[in-house]
Formats: C-alpha cells, structure tokens, sequence
C-alpha cells in the first residue's frame, strides 16, 4: 500500500467520470488541439459532454448501438471523442494500432466482429484494403455526424439518455498484436480501467490546473489510461502534440504541468540537454553542480533546482512539475538527473491485462532503483522465486481483465484462482520496492541451467556513451549458449571522438576503430558481470533498431538480431 493516500471519488464506469467533470468543472478547458490552419483551439468539459452525447446518438441512431466499434489513427480530439461516445453511450470500442498494415488491422476487424472504423484521414488507403462487412467513418466527418447527433436530440431521441452500461462487462477490447496467429484479444471492463484511475490517484495528486502533452499512442493501455481518461478525471486538460518530430516546440506552446511518456524519449531529451548545457558558456559547470545536486536530491527544496536550472524548465514550457515514465525499464542515473533539475520522475510498471498500471511511485516514495509499490487496492507477490530473490510478478485486484477474446486457453494459462501471471520477473526489498529483472521468455539459460537476463547486460551496455541502444539475446551453440549483444552505436559521439585522431566515416580505419571502440566497452560490461552472463559475440547496428509504437525493441524481430 502507498503510505499516502489521497480522498478522491470512486467511480465505476467511464460514462460516470466524464459526468462528474463535467457537473465540477464544466467551463475549464479539457482539450487543446491545433486545427489545420495551425491556430491552437479548445474544448471545455461542456463542450466535450455535448460532442459526446451528440456522437452517441448519431451512432445509436446507425444502428451501433451494443456493436463492436474501432478508432484508429493519430492522437487528435476526434479519437477521444469516439472513444468517450462509444464508452459513454453506445457499445465497445476497439482502439487499433495506426502503425499496424491492412492484413493485421483485417484480421483484428474481423477477429473481434467489428461493426465499424472510425478513422483519421490520412488512414483510409490502409483501410480502403481491407476486406469484411464493416463501416468506416472517417474522423474529417465527425463534425457532421455530431451535429446530425444534436438535431435527433432535440427532435426527442433518447439513446443516450436510455443506454445502460454494466461496468463488469467487457467494454473495451484491446488487442497486444495484430498479426494472424497471435493476436490476443484483452478484455477489459469499464470497472477496471477506472478502478485503475481511482488507485492511481490515491498516490497521485494531480489538480485541474494540470495539463499534460498527449506524446505516446493512444491506443495504448498506458496513454490511454494515464494520459487521458486520469486526465479528464481529475478535471485538467490535454494538449495534443503534432508529432514527435515537433514535441520541443509543443512543450513551449502547451507549457503541460505533467509529461507522460517512455524511457526512450526521455533519454533523447536528456542526451540533448546534456548536449546543449556542454556546449554552452558554464555549462559544463552547472552540469557539475547537477550531479552534486543529484546526490542529495532527497534533501533539497525543488524550487531551488527550478531556479538553478531555469533554462532547461525552460525546454519544458515553464511549468513542467513531474514526469512520468513507463512501458519499459528506465536507467537510475536519468531519472536522478532529473530530479537534480528539479523534474522529479515516477515510474510505474504495468500490463495491458493490469488495465494498466499495478506497480508505481506515489508522492511518498520514489525510488530511482525500482518501480515502486503495488497501487492501492492491487495485490502484488513474486511467484516462484529462485536462490537470488527473483521471481514471476503475479496481480490480483479490479484491475486486472476479464480474460483474452474468445480464447478461454490462453487466458487459463495466465488467470489463475484470480492471480493474473504477468509473465515479467522481479525482486522485491525489505521496503516493500519491486525492481524489474527481465521478462521469462527474454531469459536466456544456458546448458547448466543458469538464468541470464537480457535488460541487465544491456544496462552495463548502454552506460557507455558510445553505444545508443542494444539488444542481447542467447545464440544455440555446440558447446553453451552464446550471449550475443547487437549494438546501435551513438554515432554522433562516435564520429566527434574518433574525428579528434582524424579519423572520417566511410574509410577501413574509421570501420577499425569503431570495431575497437565497441569492443573495449563490451570488455568493460563484462567486467561488471559473473562469467557465465559475459557477452561472447556482439554485432553492430548502422540503423535503429525495429521498435513498437511506445518504443521498445521488438526483441523477436529476425532483422533486430542482425548486424550490418
């Protein structure tokens, strides 16, 4: 349990949430936006209410009342409308990955009897491919539907008024993969997505003078959760950023208060800070004062860090008061470099099936060595622990799903007597702090039986500041299994350290030395490791790595386990 708990209002279904903002803070901003002629518009609660109700009816009015309905596409205010409309006064909404290809968007419409797509423009050649008995609405007519919505409203349709939610049922329906063959769909119930939003808030103060910068997927459980429906239950607003490409410049124009996002994104704003702060006049010294600040951050007013580090809250928009960072482990060192700035930083772990977070900071704890405690009212134990305190994390509570679609043999092997095995391992201290080890399927043993874990060798890895990102995985061989690491180089570091020997890219020696380089830093990972986790092999990436749409490396990808 958080040792702080903040009184905040329980609810049960999403339709519930939205009505209480709305009835609280009807005239407060809920969303901003860009239109196309880039003028930055809003949306108050009322507004969003009379858009939702208006969109409701329109689509009971279809014929979509109870129906499956799919959103796809970019985040933007006509996703969350469809989402809310659909939740709120209609049926089950099913977001799909926008990144996803037409057989693998096909094959979740049709596995999930889908009766209809509601997509952003530049996605209609996806869907235009797709075959099956389904609608389509594109988002560029919502506008219309919703005012098609408003005038059956007021010539007496009650759909809205007259839908009735079971907050137990399924009511949002996800799915983890698109591909045929392994698309798992999850079921989740409105009473477990809020249940969730609730048990965040207990720890979590979060005020209607917040805003956040919408940044990850919203088809994701995490952004979905977190950065939106906690969002609009705690009455503050969203600002949708452009793209990643634009998100320094949609921090200064939003100014957010709370930033939700990924470890990757957070060490690429972290490694350009860091590259700025250097290269300025002093900088180098502030830096130094940074890390000075970093060890004795617990016992330092933010506010004092504010003011030392201006300029980078500047980065921010001004007003950046916490970021929260999940879906994949986070290095200490960048979250205390954080805190040193006066931006402290919660973690969080969660699944899909855990509707999603489990585990998080609070504002009691934070620890930058583990991902803090289970939320309120969510059991968490270690299964199966081994002799050096590792074992499969295991959840219980209203958060975790109804079980995968259709497919009562998968969701057996994972729910069991209401225990949902996460299938990720971890340790836990006297303090009650887990701390992520790996995921069992990534676990690589060797031939006499011992256990390597990926993420900790590619923590040694990704110290050295030649090295981006890698991957580690275990390659058969005659005698053991190999430990073989596939590493993305920071070129940029690179070529600016091997250019001070003269040494140019593109030539035998520039080749050489990078070979050199990499292998005095896997040398010194080793070092740091017992024997039999030491990498045998490494190969050497000249393009990103193949990731997901919340930027982890897709660890079963063949091309991801290639060097060039």
């Amino acid at each position: 349990m958080p040792s702080l708990v903040y009184d905040v209002k329980d609810v049960r279904t999403i339709r519930e949430l939205l009505t209480n903002s709305v009835e609280l803070y009807p005239d407060r901003v809920a969303f901003l936006f860009k239109d196309k002629e880039s003028n930055v518009r809003t949306k108050t609660y009322k507004e969003v209410y009379n858009d939702v109700i208006g969109l409701a009816t329109y689509l009971n009015a279809k014929g979509y009342k109870n129906k499956k309905i799919a959103v796809m596409g970019h985040n933007c205010y006509e996703w969350a409308l469809t989402y809310l409309a659909v939740t709120c006064g209609c049926g089950v909404i099913v977001p799909i990955d926008k990144e996803l290809k037409a057989p693998d968007v096909e094959n979740i419409l049709s596995i999930s009897q889908t009766d209809l797509i509601v997509h952003t423009p530049e996605l209609k050649e996806t869907i235009d491919q797709c075959s099956g008995s389904f609608d389509r609405i594109s988002t560029d007519m919502l506008p219309a539907c919703v005012d098609q919505g408003k005038t059956l409203l007021q010539q007496g349709d009650q759909s809205y008024d007259n839908h009735t939610i079971n907050p137990y049922e399924m009511g949002i329906l996800l799915f983890t993969s698109g591909t045929t063959g392994m698309a798992k769909g999850v079921m989740l119930s409105q009473a477990n997505i809020c249940a969730n939003i609730v048990s965040i808030r207990k720890g979590l103060y979060v005020s209607p003078n917040d805003r956040t910068l919408s940044i990850l997927p919203l088809h994701h459980t995490y952004e979905c959760t977190a950065g939106f429906l906690a969002v609009l239950y705690s009455g503050a607003s969203i600002a949708y950023a452009e793209n990643l490409r634009r998100i320094l410049a949609d921090l200064q124009l939003f100014a957010p208060t709370i930033l939700i996002t990924v470890p990757l994104l957070l060490e690429n704003i972290y490694a350009n800070i860091k590259k700025k702060l250097n290269a300025a006049k002093g900088g180098k010294l502030k830096f130094a004062v940074g890390k000075t600040l970093a060890a004795t951050a617990a016992t330092l007013n933010f506010d004092i860090k504010k003011r030392i580090f201006k300029q980078i809250h500047n980065v921010f928009g001004g007003r950046l008061e916490k970021i929260i960072c999940g879906a994949a482990a986070l290095a200490p060192e960048i979250a205390a470099a954080f805190d040193a700035f006066g931006l402290p930083v919660y973690n969080g772990y969660g699944l899909t099936e855990t509707s999603p977070v489990c585990i998080m900071h609070n504002d009691a704890v934070r620890d930058h060595y583990s991902i803090g405690k289970p939320i309120s009212g969510v059991e968490v134990r270690l299964d199966a622990i081994n002799e050096e305190g590792v074992g499969e994390i295991v959840v219980k509570g209203p958060n975790v799903m109804l079980g995968y679609y259709n497919n009562p043999e998968e969701t057996a092997k994972v729910l069991i007597d209401g225990w949902f095995y996460t299938g990720d391992l971890a340790t836990v201290d006297k303090k009650g702090n887990y701390r992520i080890v790996g995921r069992i399927k990534n676990m690589i043993v060797t031939k006499n039986g011992k256990n390597i874990f990926p993420e900790e060798i590619e923590y040694q890895l990704n110290k050295s500041p030649y090295i981006k990102e890698s991957m580690v995985y275990g390659e058969e061989a005659a005698q053991d299994v190999l430990v073989t690491a596939v590493i993305y180089p920071d070129f940029e570091v690179v070529d600016e350290h091997l250019a001070q020997s003269g040494i140019v890219p593109g030539t035998e020696r520039y080749n050489a030395e990078l070979k050199a380089l990499l292998s005095a830093t896997v040398k010194e990972a080793n070092a740091n490791v017992p024997n039999y986790k030491f990498i045998r092999r490494f190969l050497i990436r000249y393009t990103e790595f193949d990731k997901t749409t919340t930027r982890k490396i897709k660890r079963n990808s063949i091309e991801n386990m290639k060097g060039e």
